[in-house]
């Protein structure tokens, strides 16, 4: 059986709704896409480990950057920027988390 994750990268189709609505705040269902990689990940024993190490590096990604985004907005009082920070924040969170899991899947995993 194949890796379950790919599936998620089905969740990028709702970034159509960008054309739709015209709202930039749809974008971010692209990246949802890098979902598709894992398509390609082999299936053994180590892939719950694999994902537990890239979860972790999306969490701390996820905490470092919503902190200094919630600092910048305060300080500069664009309050409109908040909506690019959450953005930055999930898209990021989500990549770092998809290449990381690729990463630990063909040369950094336990041997």
């Amino acid at each position: 059986m194949k890796n379950i994750l790919w599936y998620l990268g089905f969740i990028s189709i709702l970034s159509i709704l960008y054309l739709i609505k015209n709202d930039p705040g749809f974008l971010l269902f692209l990246s949802f896409a890098m979902f598709f990689f894992t398509y390609f990940a082999k299936t053994d024993e180590r892939i719950n480990q694999n994902i537990g190490r890239a979860a972790r590096n999306a969490f701390i990604y996820t905490m470092l950057s919503s902190t200094l985004s919630i600092l910048y907005i305060n300080l500069t009082e664009k309050i409109s920027f908040y909506q690019w920070a959450f953005a930055i924040v999930i898209t990021g969170a989500l990549v770092i988390c998809v290449l990381s899991f690729i990463y630990y899947d063909n040369k950094g995993g336990i041997k």
